[in-house]
């Protein structure tokens, strides 16, 4: 159909012709959407990430493998005679040089106690050949080694399982936290797609009516110039005629451009185009929009009736399944674990320290090795260490933030609930007044029907006029467009109503498995 500024003038609706003819289900919407959409490929990744923050928060506790050696070598000045005889001291400053080689090898690392531990093998070679020759040093060159184990292990601040593991735990309830948000962006996503795939049946239906209207009033419009023609109606009735002829023109219009913001929506919604860029696309020289030349026809019929759940089935619903409702459930465990560690923080530090040795000595590496394993020579210390703060501003004011942070969250806790509560209660209102609305739209839609086919039938036989046939036609009109629309209420309603019950994953058969959908 194309407009044209001659009066009177009005041509046929002639459909535009499109490359691609989409015929899509629901399902299959719902299916091309939770694969290409592009907030739930966002979701995926941070669920990926908050998996790599628990590894990141377990492996503090992994051990450390530690590998070293050194070599030193000295040129000290000395007038000592044990290190370069009494003869030569009597002389002055002299050298006594000497050479070190040390090696060690060890594990190290943290438990989940708050224990730090070192397991360290280890031994030296020095050599002093001024010594030596002073003939003060029976052994020269000297190796030792030795094999030591020390450990400290907390007893209050920053002591024990719960203080030393609250990181894991906080990054096993994030990732359980992002797992609910990839949840609640499925259950969103399918809203979307569902509300979006009725307006574009609505937009089809709705575009069909319009067309309908438009060519019945063309015919009649034709009728009337006829009748004028011969005498039987005035110039008055041909410019009623016409009038109604540009109302229903700008209408189908109007219906026109609806049916392609709609299939614009949904199939943006869907991510259509998948890994292609609509920037990329325009850069590329396409002239229009990505999906201007995709026709979408809905196959999916809309259902004429649906059980609707009570209000407490409904609410009992919402508080067990709402993704939003358990985030914060988890956000709560996360802040009492938060409150401990900062109550821990404000304890003085008691810590226990122990340290055992086991040692050898001798000239060559291979005897020192025998004397250290005959276990003749040990060293062991055992202690307690107390230090506190003069000022525990710091810690008490973390505590305090903690603790005020935890009163943030129970009141966003408090005001989601009232959310949920409220969001039933208006669904399930709207879905009783929208099936009444249909019912009421479609008797009366047939009435107008019935009213208009006798008022024409009057007119054919001068007993009406047109200005009276063309006041029940446009009610008519509008009441076909506003129970097209009621319907399509009906059926979003419905969805949001899942929705807010958190429920509508399972009335689409899509079964959440924690890091996708199957």
């Amino acid at each position: 159909m194309q407009a044209t500024a001659a009066r009177g003038v009005f041509e046929p609706y002639v459909p535009k012709a499109y490359d691609t003819t989409l015929q899509l289900s629901l399902s299959d919407a719902i299916r091309i959407g939770l694969e290409n959409n592009l907030d739930i490929k966002v979701s995926r990744l941070d669920d990926s990430q908050r998996n790599r923050d628990l590894v990141v928060a377990k492996s503090v506790f992994d051990p450390f493998f530690n590998l070293g050696a050194d070599y030193q070598k000295n040129r000290d000045p000395s007038v000592s005679f044990f290190d370069i005889g009494a003869g030569a001291a009597a002389q002055g400053v002299s050298i006594s040089p000497s050479e070190t080689i040390s090696y060690f090898t060890g594990v190290s690392g943290r438990w989940f106690s708050g224990a730090t531990y070192d397991v360290r093998l280890g031994q030296v070679q020095r050599d002093r050949p001024v010594a030596s020759a002073a003939g003060f040093t029976f052994l020269n060159p000297v190796t030792t080694t030795d094999f030591s184990f020390s450990a400290k292990q907390p007893l209050l601040r920053g002591a024990w399982w719960d203080t030393n593991l609250a990181e894991v735990h906080i990054a096993q309830n994030n990732l359980a936290l992002s797992r609910e948000q990839l949840e609640l962006t499925l259950i969103n996503t399918v809203f979307l797609i569902e509300s979006a795939y009725w307006e574009v049946a609505f937009a089809g239906q709705n575009l069909e009516a319009k067309v309908k209207a438009y060519q019945l009033t063309l015919d009649n419009l034709e009728n009337v110039r006829k009748k004028k023609a011969v005498g039987v109606l005035a110039a008055i009735d041909v410019t009623t005629a016409e009038s109604q002829a540009a109302i229903r023109r700008v209408e189908l219009v109007d219906a026109i451009e609806l049916r392609e913001t709609v299939r614009d929506r949904l199939l943006d919604i869907i991510n259509y185009s998948g890994e292609h860029s609509l920037k990329a696309a325009w850069e590329a020289g396409e002239a229009k929009g990505a999906f201007h030349k995709i026709m979408v026809q809905c196959t999916t019929v809309p259902a004429a009736t649906s059980l609707t759940p009570s209000r407490d089935r409904a609410l009992a619903a919402a508080f067990d399944r709402r993704s939003e409702y358990r985030q914060l459930e988890l956000l709560l465990q996360n802040q009492d674990i938060r409150i401990d560690v900062a109550r821990n923080g404000i304890l003085p530090a008691v810590d226990l320290t122990g340290r055992w040795t086991q040692l050898g000595l001798e000239q060559s590496w291979e005897n020192s090795y025998e004397e250290f394993e005959s276990g003749r020579y040990y060293d062991w210390e055992v202690g307690i260490q107390f230090s506190v703060p003069l000022s525990n501003r710091g810690p008490r004011s973390l505590l305090r933030n903690a603790r005020d942070e935890q009163r943030k969250i129970r009141i966003e806790k408090t005001k989601l609930e009232n959310q949920i509560v409220l969001e039933i209660d208006q669904n399930l209102r709207r879905i009783d007044f929208l099936e009444r609305k249909v019912a009421d739209l479609d008797e009366r839609v047939r009435l107008q029907q019935e009213l208009l086919q006798a008022e024409r039938k009057k007119l054919d036989v001068g007993m009406s006029i047109v200005y009276t046939v063309s006041v029940i036609e446009n009610d008519l009109v509008e009441n076909v467009a506003e129970a097209l629309r009621a319907k399509t209420s009906l059926q979003i309603a419905r969805a949001d109503l899942l929705r807010a019950m958190g429920t509508l994953l399972d009335r689409h058969n899509i079964v959440f498995s924690g890091g996708g959908t199957e």
